[in-house]
Parts: C-alpha cells; sequence; structure tokens
C-alpha cells in the first residue's frame, strides 16, 4: 500500500494549518493526497482535468497570500534589484577590461582592415623571410601616406622588408636565375630608401646577362663550325663576365668544348675506318661512334652517317641471308651496337634472323628445356613480324618449321623423362614416342641417336640377367661348369648390348677350361725333362697345339730343353776339337769348330777358338817360308833325300802345322788340302 503523506507548504513562509482550516480547499485536498481512499481511480481525462482546477485553485490561494507581503517589503525589493543590476554591469566590465582583445585574423585582412591590424599582418608575413611573404607586406603598407599615425613606424618596417627582398633578390641572380631575381627586385616599392640600389642592381644584372648571353650564343656558333680556337678565345671573355650564373657556367662550357673535341676525333676516327676497311666491318666503324655525346653538335653529323653504315649493313645482311649463310647474316647483325636506333622494317629482319638461327641449329644434345625455351623465343620474335614486312612471306614459310621444332623437342622430352625411370616399360615406350617422329622433322637425327641409346640400355636390361646366371654358374671353376656357363652366354646375338661382355666372359672361361685340361700335359713334360729325358719332354710339350691357353709355356719349356740339348752337343764338339788342336791338328780342330753354326748355345766360344787357332796355324805357316832353303847341287839333292827319308816320321806328325803360306794366311776355315807343304 502507498505511504500516506501530508500535504506541504508551497512557500516557506506559508503556514501548515492554512490549508487544513481553509473551507474552499478541504475537500480537494483530500481526494487529491489522501492515498488511501478505496474509491476507484477515475479515467486519465478526468483525473487530467481534476488536477488542472487543482492548480488553479492553489495558484489564486498563492496569489492572495502574496498580496499583503509584497505591499509590505515593496521598496525594500525595488533597491536590491537596482543595487544587484549594478554589481552584475561592475563585474562584467571588470572581467571584459581584464581579458586580452581577441587575436586578429590575417587570412580575412583587406582594406576596410584598421591600420593596426594592417600593420600587424604585416609584421607577421614577413617574419617568415620568404620573398612572398615579403612582397605582401610590402603591399600591405606601401600605400601610407603621412598622415597615417602609423606611418613612421611603417616605413622603417618597409625599409627592413625592401633590404632583406633584395638580398634574396641576389642570392636568386648567384643561383644563376636572372630573371627570378629581377622580378624580385621590382618589388621594392619606389618610397623605399633601397629603390635606386635595386633598380641600379637590375641594370646591372641585366647587362652582365646579355652580355653573357652574347658570347655563350658566338661559342655555341664556333662549337657547330668545329672552331675550336675561336670558341676558346670567346671563353676567355665569357670568364670576364661578372654574372655569378655565368662563372658558374664557365666549367660546363669548357667541359661543353673538350666534349665536342673528343666527338670529333672519334667521328674522324670512325670515318677512316669504314673508309680502309670492307663494308663488312662498318658494325666496328659505328661501334667507334657509339663514346659520342648524343647532345653533341658533332652527333648531328655522325648521326647520318652511322645510318648510312646501319643500311650498308643490313644490305649485306639480307644477301647472306638470300645465299643461306645464316651464320654470316647474324654476325653482321651482331656487330650493329645495340645503341643504333632501328627502323621497323630492320626490327623484323632481326627477328627473322633469329628465328632462322633456331631453325639451322640442329644440335639436340643440349636438355629438351633448355632446347625449348630459344625455339619458343623464336616463334614469338617470328610471330610479331608485321604483315606488311617485306620480311613477312618468310616468316610466314620459316614458322610451320620452328613450330615443328617445337613438337619434336617436347616430344623427346618426355621420351626423354620416360627413358630416365630405367624400366623395361618405359623404355619401350620412350622408344616408340621417338619412332614417331617422322623422317622429315627437324628432330628425327637427334631422335635416332636417342633410339639406339635406348635400344642398347632396353637391349642391356633384358640380357643382363642371362649374364648374370652365366656368371653365377663359372664360379664352380670345373670345366663342365664352365662349358655350360659358354653355353650360356652364347645365347646373347651378335649386335646386341651386351655380346662384346659376353664373348669377352666366353674368351676367359675358354681360356680356364684350356688351363685345366692342358695343365696335366705341362706336368708331365716337366717330369719327363727332370729325368733328364729332354727328347721325350719335347715331344710331351708339343701336344699342345697353336693357340691353347698354355701354348705359350709349351713353347718356352720346349725352347729350354732345346737350348740345353744343343748346348750338351756343342759342348762335345768344343771337346773334341780342343783334343785335335792340342795334338797339332788344327785345320782338322776349326773344320769341326765351324759345325757349331750361328743361333747354336757356343758359337760364340766356337768362334773365339776358330780365331785362335787360325792364328796359330798361319804362324807355323809363315815360319816354314822362312826357314825353307832349295836344293844347289846333287849332292845337296841326294842328302835331302837321305834327310827326307830320315824325318818323314816327324813330317807326317807335323802335317798339320805345316800349312802352306800362300793359300791360307788368314783364313778361318781352312780345307783340308792346307795341310800340305807349302812348295818349293
Amino acid at each position: 500500500m502507498a505511504r500516506k503523506t501530508s500535504p506541504r507548504p508551497w512557500l516557506p513562509f506559508q503556514k501548515p494549518n492554512d490549508t487544513e482550516h481553509h473551507p474552499d480547499h478541504s475537500a480537494p485536498s483530500s481526494s487529491l493526497m489522501d492515498d488511501d481512499a478505496e474509491t476507484p481511480p477515475a479515467p486519465p481525462q478526468k483525473r487530467t482535468a481534476t488536477v488542472g482546477r487543482a492548480v488553479s485553485a492553489r495558484s489564486k490561494r498563492v496569489l492572495t497570500q502574496l498580496r499583503p507581503w509584497a505591499a509590505e517589503w515593496k521598496w525594500p525589493l525595488i533597491c536590491l534589484a537596482i543595487l544587484t543590476s549594478i554589481g552584475v554591469t561592475g563585474v562584467g566590465a571588470f572581467i571584459w577590461l581584464s581579458k586580452a582583445p581577441p587575436a586578429v585574423d590575417c587570412k580575412q585582412i583587406s582594406d576596410w582592415s584598421v591600420d593596426s591590424e594592417r600593420l600587424f599582418c604585416a609584421q607577421e608575413s614577413a617574419a617568415s623571410g620568404k620573398p612572398e611573404d615579403l612582397i605582401s607586406a610590402i603591399a600591405l603598407v606601401k600605400g601610407w601616406t603621412t598622415e597615417n599615425p602609423l606611418y613612421g613606424q611603417a616605413q622603417m618596417l618597409l625599409q627592413d622588408w625592401s633590404n632583406a627582398l633584395l638580398i634574396v633578390a641576389r642570392d636568386r641572380v648567384a643561383q644563376r636565375d636572372v630573371k627570378g631575381g629581377i622580378a624580385l627586385a621590382k618589388q621594392i616599392p619606389s618610397t623605399s630608401l633601397s629603390y635606386k640600389d635595386a633598380q641600379a642592381s637590375i641594370v646591372r644584372w641585366q647587362e652582365e646577362f646579355n652580355k653573357g648571353q652574347v658570347l655563350f650564343t658566338k661559342i655555341q656558333t664556333d662549337l657547330k663550325k668545329q672552331d675550336w680556337n675561336q670558341a676558346s678565345q670567346h671563353l676567355a671573355q665569357l670568364s670576364l663576365n661578372t654574372d655569378p650564373g655565368w662563372q658558374d657556367r664557365i666549367t660546363e662550357i669548357r667541359q661543353q668544348i673538350n666534349t665536342e673535341k673528343l666527338a670529333a676525333k672519334l667521328f674522324k676516327d670512325a670515318q677512316a675506318f669504314a673508309a680502309a676497311n670492307p663494308p663488312a666491318l662498318l658494325g666496328q666503324a659505328i661501334a667507334l661512334t657509339d663514346p659520342i655525346d648524343r647532345k653533341t653538335f658533332v652527333w648531328g653529323r655522325a648521326k647520318a652517317e652511322v645510318v648510312k653504315w646501319r643500311n650498308t649493313i643490313f644490305s649485306l645482311a639480307l644477301a647472306e641471308l638470300d645465299k643461306s649463310n645464316i651464320s654470316s647474316a647474324s654476325t653482321l647483325i651482331n656487330s650493329i651496337p645495340k645503341s643504333v636506333q632501328l627502323t621497323s622494317a630492320n626490327v623484323d629482319f632481326v627477328r627473322l634472323i633469329r628465328g632462322q638461327e633456331v631453325d639451322t641449329n640442329k644440335d639436340f644434345s643440349s636438355p629438351s628445356l633448355d632446347k625449348a625455351a630459344p625455339v619458343l623465343l623464336a616463334i614469338q620474335l617470328v610471330r610479331q613480324i608485321d604483315s606488311k614486312s617485306p620480311f613477312y612471306s618468310r616468316a610466314k614459310t620459316l614458322l610451320p618449321r620452328l613450330e615443328g621444332q617445337l613438337q619434336d623437342t617436347l616430344s623427346l622430352n618426355w621420351s626423354g623423362a620416360l627413358a630416365n625411370l630405367q624400366q623395361v616399360p618405359t623404355l619401350k615406350m620412350a622408344v616408340d614416342q621417338a619412332k614417331l617422329i617422322k623422317p622429315n622433322r627437324p628432330g628425327r637425327i637427334y631422335a635416332q641417336t636417342l633410339l639406339a641409346q635406348w635400344q642398347k640400355e632396353l637391349e642391356s636390361m633384358e640380357d643382363r640377367p642371362v649374364l648374370k646366371q652365366a656368371r653365377q654358374i663359372a664360379k664352380a671353376g670345373k670345366v663342365e661348369p664352365l662349358r655350360s656357363a659358354i653355353a650360356l652366354a652364347s645365347v646373347i646375338k651378335p649386335k646386341r648390348a651386351l655380346r662384346q661382355e659376353a664373348q669377352t666372359d666366353i674368351a676367359q672361361w675358354t681360356y680356364q677350361i684350356q688351363v685345366i685340361e692342358d695343365t696335366p700335359i705341362i706336368t708331365n713334360a716337366k717330369a719327363i725333362a727332370g729325368a733328364g729325358r729332354l727328347g721325350e719332354a719335347i715331344d710331351v710339350a708339343s701336344q699342345i697345339r697353336p693357340g691353347r691357353a698354355l701354348y705359350g709355356e709349351a713353347q718356352n719349356l720346349i725352347s729350354g730343353w732345346v737350348y740345353e740339348i744343343r748346348l750338351a752337343e756343342d759342348r762335345s764338339t768344343i771337346a773334341q776339337a780342343n783334343r785335335l788342336a792340342n795334338i797339332g791338328s788344327l785345320t782338322r780342330a776349326i773344320d769341326l769348330a765351324s759345325t757349331i753354326y750361328a743361333g747354336r748355345p757356343l758359337y760364340g766360344e766356337a768362334r773365339s777358338s776358330i780365331s785362335q787357332w787360325a792364328a796359330q796355324r798361319a804362324e807355323i805357316w809363315r815360319q816354314r817360308e822362312r826357314d825353307y832353303t832349295p836344293p844347289a847341287s846333287d849332292s845337296a839333292s841326294d842328302s835331302y833325300d837321305s834327310s827326307e827319308s830320315s824325318s818323314d816320321y816327324s813330317r807326317d806328325d807335323s802335317r798339320d802345322s805345316d800349312p802352306e803360306p800362300s793359300k791360307r794366311s788368314d783364313d778361318s776355315t781352312p780345307s783340308s788340302s792346307d795341310d800340305a807343304p807349302p812348295p818349293p
């Protein structure tokens, strides 16, 4: 339930019981303030009307109560109101006087603004020191007359601003901006003390600038004529000019003269080279002009010559292209420096040459992707040749060949990728893919090379297991397994990739079989030879036929045994000859030793003995010639006969030592007739 409240007075001086005992307001107050009434609430429209009547009645009551109070306090209230009004006015005036005046908005300044504001804004503008701000400040005060109370202050400031503007103008001139400096100096008003100085500076700057401009024009004319001496003289005169801009440009102009001289020399050298060499070397002449500065006057004349040389080179290259000398045409084109400007026809010709180079390049040995990139580039270049170009017909013929080459390259690339997997199915696919390239295609030759390579790899992969199995069987090292291995390896047919490797293994295994078969024969022959039966050992070792594995060893053994046999025979012959020589039968000893012919083991020893014996026999013959005396009479003859008969025995014994000197003096191989004594 709502809390019940008692009615409150409308004013603080109202008595609390007045309302309760007033006969006119007892009923309304009770109906409005009594919240405990049990009567049902009235509708909103009726409730609003009731509240309005209550307020009206209360207002009338208040006015009735205030009338006696207002009559009593009338004049005190009027005085209080007057005093309050005066106090408020004084406080407002004090606040207004103590506050700073509002700031001047210089953006809104105009001719209607007060002079103090104009002067203030002029000072604010000139404070930045910028030429445009100085000009604005001068414009604000330059029209003031002496009647203006701020004229004196304005003139002082105007002089400062004019001096500052003149300084800025001089800086502009020093920075080679003569026109800008003159424009600034002209902004100084005639009322300024700096006006005459500014005007004099303007005249001086203009005169010096004009004199420098005349000399500069003369220098440019001299450079066009390549009159270096006259240009240097005019430069010397220009160096005396006091204009800062021209002084700063002295180094630049001197550098220009040097650049023109260098350009003239380079152009002269290029002309001399072009005149002394064949037209095919005109590209080098153009290269000599490449360092020429394009801003020089010389380049204007050199450019026309370069264009003529360029056209000559392209004409020569076209002639080489007509002869199908693509490399020569490309060399001529490449000799032209990149800095040379080409016509649209020249560019189309270069594109055609690049396409022809790729078309004539049949080297497919490089990786496929590396090969495809130049072909793609060549196709794009040829496609860019304009249909109105004189080389369009050739490009139209060349383009299908390049596209075919690209297709072949990509096809071989795919085939190579399959072959790199090193599997029998993929190798067969690679072979089949490469076979699709027809004989008239650009990549046919390289495709055949790859086909041969992949075919060998395929054959190797197919035959490798067979050869591996044969080698596994041959590891037993016996005759029958070796023969089985040979039979298995022989399955690899001629012209197969592993045929040579298989034949090498077969030869090795055949060698092992022959070694196994012939080793007992060698062992038996050695045993027989060890027993001293060399002849029988030779017969046994001779059973090994030529071409067998141990034939060489057998022949070496046979040669050794034959040497031993001959050595024994020669020793017997030498011994017998020595016995004959020891008994004085030198001729017979020589004859016997002579039976040892060249190539025998003791041939050298026999020849040495023969030489010794022949020398002894010759000495005997010479001694007999000295001792011989012919018979003088019959008595001598008789005595000779008797002495002959007594010495028959001794002469017979010394017959071999009595050779005939006239027949054998130094003969190393005497006959048996040499035993006869020399004739009388």
